[in-house]
């Protein structure tokens, strides 16, 4: 009882944010893919916990795939080797801003200052300039007021348009979630694919796991659900593309 009253105020509040926001995911936005080709994306990250982006990483690096990392500044800083080592394998690393705060509830000067402050963080931590300007709003909903000083700031939106809401999922959705991604993927022909490493700052991810340690921020079985998703796509004749940028 307690999970579906969840479910419904979810699905509410997404009614109420749909009304005065856009999406990353909204169908105007042109992915500009072949049909039958995936790109992965993951946010929220780096995330040690469980190695799990450590984990992720080495199953992208078994079947040669490169994905785009949408990192958060705080957790960057906190963990710069897997900044580089993202890096370095190939990845395209994506500002999420800075901090696990929503943007729709950010107002202008401080979503301005959340984006540099997450460049900042992210390239310090990687030890280098990030040489592309690629974004994604965290918590995926903004404001055209926020989409006007990202565009100013020359940055690019990286959209998602598979996506099964994974951060509001544990382990025990896996088989749920995993014939919603591939159904998801099948009818739409391909696009790119929205999963989570991590879920929000790394300060909130210890908080909420010592209250709960399989609930939702437990992202342990993110790997081995993404190698899955992998094999079967594959199998299905999908192309998993490479990120030019």
């Amino acid at each position: 009882m307690k999970r579906k009253k969840a479910v419904l105020f979810f699905l509410l509040f997404l009614m109420l944010l749909l009304s005065s926001c856009q999406s990353i995911n909204r169908n105007s936005i042109n992915t500009e893919l072949p049909k039958f080709t995936i790109l992965f994306s993951f946010d929220d990250g780096p995330n040690v916990r469980d190695n799990t982006t450590a984990r992720l990483l080495d199953v992208l690096k078994k079947y040669e795939i490169r994905a785009y990392f949408t990192l958060l500044g705080e957790n960057a800083e906190a963990h710069p080797e897997l900044v580089r080592r993202i890096y370095n394998e190939g990845h395209i690393i994506v500002n999420h801003g800075y901090s696990g705060k929503l943007v729709h509830k950010m107002g202008k000067e401080e979503f301005y200052n959340n984006l540099v402050k997450g460049e900042a963080s992210i390239s310090a931590a990687l030890g280098k300039e990030l040489n592309q300007r690629l974004y994604r709003p965290h918590g995926s909903f903004y404001k055209s007021k926020h989409e006007k000083i990202w565009r100013g700031a020359a940055y690019t939106m990286i959209p998602a348009n598979i996506r099964v809401y994974d951060a509001l999922l544990s382990a025990a959705d896996y088989n749920k979630a995993f014939r919603q991604l591939i159904k998801k993927a099948e009818r739409q022909g391909g696009g790119i694919i929205m999963l989570h490493d991590g879920r929000d700052s790394h300060f909130r991810m210890e908080r909420e796991m010592a209250k709960n340690p399989q609930g939702t921020y437990n992202r342990s079985w993110i790997p081995d659900f993404v190698e899955e998703i992998i094999i079967t796509l594959l199998s299905k004749g999908f192309v998993l593309k490479i990120p030019e940028y």
